[in-house]
């Protein structure tokens, strides 16, 4: 199993990105590393992005950017202005987003930990049903659904309608004291109650609702409101931490206040919640959950985690031996951090913009560093050009005669390697350059025109932040075919100016499609 905290580290371009998504379906899915390769093959990533896209809704992964300006106040807490309904300004303290996570996880430990109460009792054939019932979390559950149902009303924009089996649509009208559910056709007329103690007994007798055969199995009144009202709950339950999600980051909901009463019953669940009576079932049934960190090494951890960065150390993790919990600034909550949360950094070692990362923070994360990966940019690619009558034969004598077709191979494994030799010999191994720019070449409909953007959009940029005006080194990665010389004729200079001409002055050459294939090729030709 992966380690809980890890930073992918290296040059722009090696799929450090790629890579967090990978690990954090791996980390949920709980694969090794030959089950994942089986089950999302590296050349099918649109099946591994729609599953990360799917535990990113659930509420599993959470993706930020670290940036300057991003603070403790974002990652864990602190006082946020809001405007209530009158467009008065108040401050309220809100949870960033590893406190949310760490609260999601926790409380799965929760719900995993009460299912296996209430399995272990259902086992035993003298206990009655009513009994096994007070165990299942569905008071929990029921509470929030119900707080959900009454946000939504108390907005107003939509009416809430449940469909029974047939396809009928009941609207819901009312909750009352004891958050009994009241509908009433879409037509008015007479009103149908459905209780919570009729859908506790419904949730206790079926696992889901596929398993009611028959409505006359519901129990006893409007079985099909009955079922409508179920129905409405298994969804609300399969999406919970989706909704918890966004509770905490929009405490508005067009306009009206939201109640947070449900994120705080589930903080006390959570805050009440005894590590030492986990069992391994409970953390399997649970599950993992993610945060990915692009850019870690551009914002300050060490400030952003704060008094955390302590407590996110696997011994310091909740329920181990040296476990830690700490009294949170603007909440005054105590806070622990749960063993099944992840956090996943990418870290960019070209990055000038930032300083190296604090030793006290890099103690607590695992390094794992990414290179570029030639043997993803086999086989060669055959590019072909129509026509070459721009092309100046003076310059590049290899280029195809004019108003002839001219049909090359470029080796853009052989091409990456021989820039990142050349890189690594002249700035080091921190800057080289990434397999991701030249991979959408591979599968181009037209790869001369993105093997051209790649070079001119993407890796001469990056040639100019690693060498700001020294273009012998530029020349020294790409040839002189790139570059073209400056005659300097133009300039008004005398023999008795103060000024002196510089020795030689460069410019990147405009390139015909043919000149261009040549000037690719010369890379890594050796003449």
């Amino acid at each position: 199993m992966p380690t809980l905290n890890t930073i992918f580290y290296g040059p722009p371009g090696t799929g450090k990105t790629y890579l967090t998504s990978r690990r954090a379906v791996q980390l949920i899915e709980n694969l090794s590393d030959s089950e994942l390769q089986k089950q999302y093959p590296t050349d099918q990533r649109s099946k591994l992005k729609a599953q990360f896209n799917e535990y990113q809704q659930q509420g599993r992964i959470a993706v930020l950017t670290f940036h300057p300006s991003f603070a403790y106040e974002d990652f864990v807490e602190g006082i946020k202005p809001f405007k209530n309904e009158r467009n008065d300004l108040y401050y309220d303290v809100v949870d960033g987003v590893f406190k949310q996570m760490s609260y999601n996880a926790a409380y799965a430990l929760h719900l995993a930990q009460q299912q296996r109460a209430l399995d272990a009792l259902s086992n035993q054939s003298q206990k009655s049903s009513e009994s096994s019932l007070s165990l299942r979390p569905f008071d929990a559950l029921y509470f929030e659904f119900v707080d959900y149902l009454k946000r939504v009303m108390q907005e107003g924009s939509e009416e809430i309608t449940f469909e029974t089996r047939t396809g009928k649509s009941y609207q819901l009208v009312n909750i009352n004291q004891n958050n009994t559910l009241a509908f009433q056709t879409s037509a008015g007329g007479k009103t149908y109650s459905v209780t919570k103690q009729s859908l506790a007994k419904m949730y206790g007798t079926f696992l889901d609702i596929e398993a009611i055969n028959q409505l006359s199995d519901v129990g006893k009144g409007n079985t099909s409101v009955m079922w409508a009202a179920f129905h409405r709950l298994k969804a609300f339950e399969a999406t919970r931490y989706r909704i918890y999600n966004s509770l905490l980051s929009n405490h508005q909901l067009s306009g009206n206040s939201v109640s947070a009463v449900q994120y705080q019953q589930m903080k006390q669940a959570v805050q009440q919640l005894d590590y030492g009576q986990l069992s391994p079932t409970d953390y399997q049934q649970a599950g993992n959950f993610v945060i990915i960190i692009d850019e870690i090494n551009r914002g300050n951890p060490a400030s952003i985690f704060g008094e955390l960065i302590s407590l996110i150390e696997e011994d310091k993790r909740a329920g181990k031996t040296e476990a830690l919990q700490t009294l949170l600034p603007y909440s005054r909550e105590t806070f622990r951090v749960p063993p099944n949360l992840f956090l996943i950094g990418t870290m960019n070692t070209a990055d000038q913009s930032v300083d190296t990362l604090d030793l006290a923070f890099r103690r607590r994360f695992t390094f794992q560093a990414i290179r570029s990966n030639t043997d993803l940019l086999q086989p060669s690619v055959t590019i072909s050009v129509e026509s070459s009558e721009n092309t100046s034969k003076d310059n590049l004598a290899q280029v195809a005669e004019p108003n002839a077709n001219y049909s090359q191979k470029i080796y853009l494994d052989k091409l990456l390697q021989a820039m990142n030799e050349r890189l690594l010999w002249l700035r080091g191994e921190d800057y080289e350059i990434g397999h991701a720019y030249f991979l959408p070449v591979l599968d181009a409909n037209n790869p001369l025109d993105t093997l051209r953007q790649a070079m001119y959009q993407r890796i001469i940029p990056l040639l100019e932040e690693y060498f700001f005006d020294d273009w012998e080194k530029r020349i020294a990665i790409l040839g002189n075919s790139f570059v073209e010389e400056l005659s300097g004729e133009h300039l008004p200079m005398r023999e008795t100016s103060v000024f002196s001409l510089p020795e030689k002055r460069y410019r990147w050459r405009k390139l015909s499609d043919a000149e261009f294939l040549v000037a690719v090729q010369r890379i890594y030709q050796h003449e």
